[in-house]
């Protein structure tokens, strides 16, 4: 297992732990670079309603069309205690807002590439701190090694270099893995889900311009900043690929959370 130490980057987000892409884009001083432009808009209110706006995005669609099989009572019956099945919960209570702030930043970066700038169009209504993300950040997240089965399977069903985090964050109970895996693998094929997670990415590539500070990410900025081409071409590549994953994983931790009984939406008002 890894465990996560503390970092800004992490407690901006209110998370226990620094999402994996965001570790693979450190060297070179990428994440720094862009960390210090981020982080004003990450602490605005309609950041986090975005966030939190886009996890309903996947609920929404989820609920039309997802029927678990693998439910709570199920797995009971197969062997999961109360106790874990709680555990389980309240580690997808934390993806639940990681992911969407994730994917935020993600698509932001993505789409200062090759812009002068992108963000300046968004209210800068502070952040308020809440009791759930105290809580968040108070806990311990623990993500098993990538290497550790079924994870490898996992990753190359998702066409990804290495399972995300949520599936190595659930991994500490395999039996929980193993029954949930079995059912989410076929997500994507039921259409209404695979669109959502293609909007998700739209909707959060877009989302970049209301930004309430200006972000400076392209080539030249960073070269300013003092970021090597190799890490800026490295840091790319690695935002290529966790963008649309991650809008994914917004689908299937939904999905995960509606199989255990969790339905209510996170904007008052939704549902």
């Amino acid at each position: 297992m890894r465990d996560i130490v503390d970092d800004p980057v992490a407690r901006g987000l209110r998370s226990p732990y620094l999402p994996t892409p965001l570790l693979r884009i450190v060297d070179g001083g990428y994440l720094h670079a862009v960390w210090t432009q981020l982080e004003p808009s990450v602490e605005t209110d309609g950041f986090i309603e975005s966030a939190r706006y886009m996890a309903d995005m996947a609920l929404d669609a989820v609920l039309q069309q997802y029927e678990p099989v693998s439910d709570r009572a199920e797995l009971l019956r197969v062997g999961l205690s109360t106790d874990e099945l709680d555990a389980v919960a309240s580690t997808l209570d934390t993806l639940q807002l990681v992911q969407p702030q994730l994917l935020l930043v993600l698509a932001a970066l993505a789409e200062a590439r090759n812009a002068s700038s992108v963000g300046g169009g968004g209210r800068p209504a502070p952040r308020a701190s809440t009791d759930r993300e105290r809580a968040h950040l108070r806990g311990r997240l623990l993500l098993a090694p990538p290497t550790q089965a079924p994870l490898p399977a996992i990753a190359t069903a998702l066409g990804a270099v290495e399972a995300p985090d949520l599936y190595r964050a659930i991994a500490p109970w395999p039996a929980y893995l193993d029954a949930t895996w079995a059912e989410l693998q076929h997500l994507d094929a039921l259409p209404l889900l695979r669109d959502r997670a293609r909007g998700l990415y739209y909707y959060a590539r877009d989302a970049a311009r209301f930004l309430a500070r200006p972000l400076r990410a392209n080539r030249e900025a960073l070269a300013a900043a003092g970021v090597p081409d190799a890490a800026r071409l490295a840091a790319e590549s690695t935002i290529d690929e966790a963008l649309p994953l991650t809008a994914t994983m917004l689908v299937h931790c939904s999905a995960m959370r509606v199989a255990l009984g969790i339905t209510a939406p996170e904007v008052a008002g939704r549902g």
